[in-house]
């Protein structure tokens, strides 16, 4: 079963062409969408994102959207998909599902961050964090502090991040064998250096930094899968 990126849409709500570089449609949780509307990309995200609506600037709180799409009205056909979601950690030894909530440990709810869809599989998808968008000219510009921003959801709704350390690529190797151990063909296709891994500079063949391919990874997942 395809894992569904998109909300079901109860009802639209149409907003006037936007004016900005930058257009959203913006899915709240209850199922309205805010369409064709001029979104402010910040230096920085937080808990709100900045509208403008019919002429008129307003905030939403970003716990009350289920995601954003957005685009440069240059290219519209190139969209992007955005969340504001809760994320954790994977603990290969107990097999445990973590949920992070370092950012508000003293009221005990989940930390949350803002995360743009990288790739999308069959049983798995796949997303960075992001901490800064930026519009240069034409172009649209995603950055981060994190030396690896990847984060795994599989069909439980759960964004796993991936570890890495330069100073040990072995750990992620393992750390994949585990988190994808109920795929006994890609756990052997990850056993394998020469498979799913290349320090090249561009995203699909890895980096210096996440040398693993983790879009070919997407792809070739298959839940339950064995030899």
């Amino acid at each position: 079963m395809r894992i569904k990126l998109l909300l079901l849409l109860v009802f639209s709500v149409t907003i006037c062409a936007a004016k900005n570089n930058v257009l959203s449609s913006v899915v709240m949780k209850n199922g309205t969408v805010i369409e064709n509307v001029e979104i402010n990309l910040p230096k920085s995200w937080d808990k709100e994102v900045a509208l403008k609506i019919d002429g008129e600037k307003q905030k939403i709180n970003a716990d009350s959207i289920g995601h954003i799409i957005f685009w440069h009205s240059k290219y519209p056909d190139n969209k992007q998909i955005i969340c504001w979601h809760t994320y954790g950690s994977f603990d290969i030894e107990t097999g445990e599902y973590n949920l992070n909530r370092g950012h508000n440990s003293k009221k005990r709810e989940p930390s949350r961050q803002w995360f743009a869809l990288q790739n999308t599989g069959e049983f798995v998808n796949l997303w960075s964090c992001f901490s800064e968008i930026k519009q240069i000219n034409d172009k649209i510009y995603f950055s981060t502090t994190l030396s690896s921003p990847f984060f795994f959801q599989k069909q439980d709704g759960a964004f796993v991040h991936v570890p890495f350390s330069i100073f040990s690529s072995s750990k992620t190797r393992k750390w994949l064998s585990v988190f994808f151990s109920d795929d006994e063909e890609l756990v052997e296709l990850l056993s394998d250096k020469s498979q799913l891994y290349s320090r090249s500079s561009g995203f699909r063949l890895g980096s210096l930094y996440t040398p693993y391919k983790y879009e070919d990874i997407v792809k070739l997942y298959v839940a339950g899968r064995k030899k």
